[in-house]
């Protein structure tokens, strides 16, 4: 064991002395930062957001007591929303509607007709130990919609915490209806730093993937130096496991370098050992290191192998959404956003850390990544015995 750890180091050392390893791994991810961030310093103030919010309300005790919450939070200087209620739902709800997809107001919180009287029966039903559905509040809001969604969680929270009596003891049920529309909403809604901390994060991985792996093997490939290793009496799962504990090390340097600028510079409020951002971050090494295994076993001199790293280097970054979301793309396009394993780690870690919601299930987030590995790493092992016979 002690043997592989003083390989591991030795490899790492020798790329932390290698002058353009340590600039565009180490370096360059920093400079980057912090020119994003003078970039956009208006994203990275936080501002105080007002969302325009439409209440189709109804006669009746609990839900005038609900629209004169909602009435009270848009009061004042720093209110919550600009609020506008309207009593005839037939009449207004498609109107709204359409008004919610040209961006106009930013939510609708429909109280349905008959929201009265079903509480009642359902406080009457609690009573007597009857377990009944409870009553809902239906909530439209803009799909992929950073205000809108901002919003919903908003408005979800207020109803959740009203400190009304019959809400302590009803707790009833919010229901969500999506409009189908792909806008994206203003980007005042969150701070830039928490937003843009977990995508370099997933850059400085893929660099060490494309370039730090792929590039680097390719080289040891080139000029014999992988081949003298392998007719030595060094066992070659000794080589592999060394070499991926070496690269473990460069990543991690990379991300602690990264996570000190982003917490005490720029005062991100996310937290790196959180089990989310922790989870994600072990997935990306995983399946971006396996595509930096995968570069290098179809590359059979260092030129075609820095060829397709400059190739998949961009598009995979901007279309992963790692520097602002990526929605509403052409077709032509969007396919490459869909087969793009960034596209899901960058969504992922996002959704679970609670920065903006994921266009796409948790499960899908885990998945993609996973599938990528395997292919590459399966792909990997066959080449390089192919090679080897």
């Amino acid at each position: 064991m002690m043997r592989t750890i003083k390989l591991a180091s030795y490899f790492f050392k020798s790329s932390a002395r290698d002058r353009s390893d340590f600039f565009w791994l180490l370096v360059f991810p920093i400079i980057l930062l912090v020119i994003l961030m003078l970039i956009f310093p208006s994203l990275y103030e936080p501002k105080e957001v007002t969302f325009n919010l439409t209440l189709l309300s109804q006669d009746g005790m609990f839900s005038e007591i609900i629209e004169k919450v909602f009435r009270k939070l848009s009061e004042g200087e720093h209110r919550v929303f600009r609020l506008s209620v309207l009593k005839n739902i037939d009449k207004n709800l498609d109107h709204e509607i359409e008004r919610l997809k040209k961006k106009g107001i930013d939510l609708i919180v429909e109280i349905p007709e008959g929201f009265d009287a079903q509480m009642l029966n359902w406080i009457m039903l609690n009573n007597l130990g009857i377990t009944a559905s409870p009553p809902s509040i239906n909530i439209y809001s803009l799909k992929h919609n950073i205000s809108s969604e901002s919003a919903y969680l908003t408005v979800k929270n207020v109803l959740q915490k009203l400190e009304l009596e019959f809400i302590k003891r009803v707790g009833y049920d919010i229901k969500e209806v999506e409009s189908e529309t792909e806008l994206i909403g203003t980007r005042s809604t969150f701070s830039y730093i928490d937003f843009i901390y977990p995508g370099i994060v997933i850059f400085v991985v893929f660099m060490t993937g494309l370039f730090g792996i792929g590039l680097h093997l390719t080289w040891l490939k080139e000029s014999g130096i992988l081949k003298r290793i392998m007719v030595t009496s060094l066992p070659k799962s000794r080589f592999i496991v060394s070499y991926v504990i070496s690269r473990i090390y460069l990543i991690a340097l990379q991300i602690t370098l990264i996570s000190l600028l982003a917490k005490f510079v720029f005062k991100t409020t996310v937290n790196p050992l959180s089990p989310p951002f922790i989870g994600y971050t072990l997935l990306t090494v995983l399946c971006l290191s396996s595509l930096g295994f995968f570069l290098a076993s179809i590359s059979k001199t260092t030129s075609s192998a820095n060829a397709i790293s400059q190739i998949l280097n961009f598009p995979l970054q901007f279309l992963g959404g790692l520097y602002f979301p990526v929605s509403g793309v052409p077709w032509a396009i969007r396919w490459l956003v869909l087969i793009n394993p960034i596209t899901y780690l960058a969504s992922g870690i996002r959704d679970a850390l609670g920065i903006i919601k994921s266009p796409y299930p948790l499960y899908i987030t885990i998945t993609v990544p996973l599938v990528w590995t395997i292919f590459c790493l399966l792909f990997t092992i066959k080449r390089f015995k192919l090679e080897e016979a």
